[in-house]
């Protein structure tokens, strides 16, 4: 019997709506060919008024340019009773990088960090006094490294000074909310690992290297990617973010992670919303992730929303 499955695309009024989702979702359509399935897509931030058997969230790039309607809109899918994979309200504690404080209270590794409401010249000297000089700076809800930069020690001005406007035409420091962790100098050294998981089953890793100056491992910034065998000790720490959540209440999931001074691996995010799956990195990951989603149009697999 044919099942119908929704995915959800960029707000047209957001930027992210003239970007290259398009492509990315034609990827999808060809990873799930074989499943007897009638793909639709609409934006997140229209009403649903069909029913389908599944609708994901894989696709809906920009949603943190309005992270509370995007709440609100997985709340009233849920309200209604449509079957959101991965679930609505996993997705709605994605939205916000404080779900990493919550994984550390649950024994997982992550970059230090120090959580902040506002980025201020005591919270730069109070980390600084716990990290040391150099800094990464993020908003908590943030994607694609968007206002996430590296706070230097020759950066001693007032911090309220610094020019970070919407209109100042360069990326500026946080606005609000914000986390404030040491750099990692393995991020431009080796690189940050993303582990990838499909249906709660390891599928492949890559390893994405910034260019030379840079410290953003996004291809978006001509960073090097290539797969290769996760270490050990990167599985470990992958498995242990996704038995947090339960693995099988994920269809997919990417562990970001980069090591520390010591060697260990520390996760940097779990990616649960629309995260770049890497599939053209990796011989049968498309094949893997149409299983997952056949066990979870089809049967088999817990889908709790």
């Amino acid at each position: 019997m044919t099942k119908t499955l929704l995915f959800f695309t960029p707000d047209p009024a957001t930027p992210s709506h003239h970007g290259r989702w398009p492509a990315v979702l034609d990827g999808y359509r060809e990873a799930l060919k074989g499943l007897d399935v009638e793909i639709s897509a609409q934006a997140w931030s229209e009403p649903v008024t069909k029913s389908y058997d599944l609708i994901c969230p894989l696709v809906a790039w920009g949603y943190h340019n309005d992270p509370d309607r995007f709440r609100v809109a997985l709340a009233a899918l849920k309200d209604t009773g449509h079957r959101v994979f991965n679930p609505a309200d996993i997705v709605s504690w994605n939205v916000d990088k404080r779900y990493l404080r919550d994984l550390a209270e649950g024994g997982v590794r992550i970059i230090p960090t120090h959580f902040v409401e506002r980025v201020t010249d005591e919270a730069i000297a109070h980390a600084r006094a716990d990290f040391g000089d150099t800094l990464v700076l993020k908003p908590v809800v943030s994607a694609g490294a968007k206002n996430t930069l590296v706070w230097r020690p020759s950066q001693t001005t007032a911090f309220a000074s610094v020019d970070g406007g919407a209109d100042s035409g360069k990326a500026g420091p946080p606005q609000g909310a914000a986390m404030i962790q040491p750099f990692m100098p393995s991020i431009q050294d080796e690189g940050e690992w993303s582990l990838l998981f499909f249906a709660g089953q390891f599928s492949h890793a890559v390893l994405k290297t910034p260019k030379s100056g840079d410290f953003r491992s996004q291809p978006d910034y001509d960073a090097h990617l290539r797969t290769l065998p996760p270490p050990p000790e990167a599985m470990m720490l992958a498995a242990a973010a996704i038995d947090y959540i339960g693995a099988d209440r994920l269809l997919y999931a990417r562990a970001d992670m980069v090591r520390d001074a010591e060697g260990r691996f520390c996760l940097m995010e779990l990616e649960l919303i629309e995260p770049d799956l890497y599939l053209g990195y990796s011989d049968g990951a498309a094949d893997r992730l149409r299983h997952a989603f056949e066990i979870a149009l089809f049967g088999g697999c817990a889908c709790h929303s």
